[in-house]
């Protein structure tokens, strides 16, 4: 299945609105929130191909929501957004690898981005 609709989490707003409008010149319909709860929500009215989620944000994380969604079997294609070195370990510790279909280190590099978006619906 082809990713068109992305949804963003992220508590950066300009990276929001940066990214957004990078994948939308490719041809995406994005929508984006750096509210956790609000982006929990649009998570789970559906419509989306594939989110973006931020790893740490005040208040709720996305390990948070990751738990939230896998509790209610919710499944998405979820690519996890962050700056810290061992989210890889946490994800397995908690069990949580499997609702990630990829990790995107900051500073993301665009290309890259693309690039496994694309890989991720073959």
């Amino acid at each position: 299945m082809a990713i068109e609709r992305i949804l963003i989490i992220d508590d950066d707003i300009y990276l929001c609105d940066e990214f957004a409008e990078s994948l939308k010149s490719e041809g995406y319909s994005v929508d984006y929130t750096d509210d956790p709860f609000k982006g929990e929500e649009l998570i789970r009215s559906g419509g989306y191909d594939a989110i973006l989620l931020d790893y740490r944000m005040p208040v709720i994380t996305g390990i948070d929501i990751l738990r939230n969604l896998k509790t209610d079997n919710i499944k998405k294609r979820i690519f996890i957004v962050t700056g810290r070195p061992s989210v890889e370990q946490v994800l397995r510790e908690e069990n949580l690898s499997d609702m990630v279909s990829g990790i995107f280190k900051k500073p993301i590099d665009f290309e890259y981005l693309l690039k496994s978006l694309n890989k991720a619906t073959s």
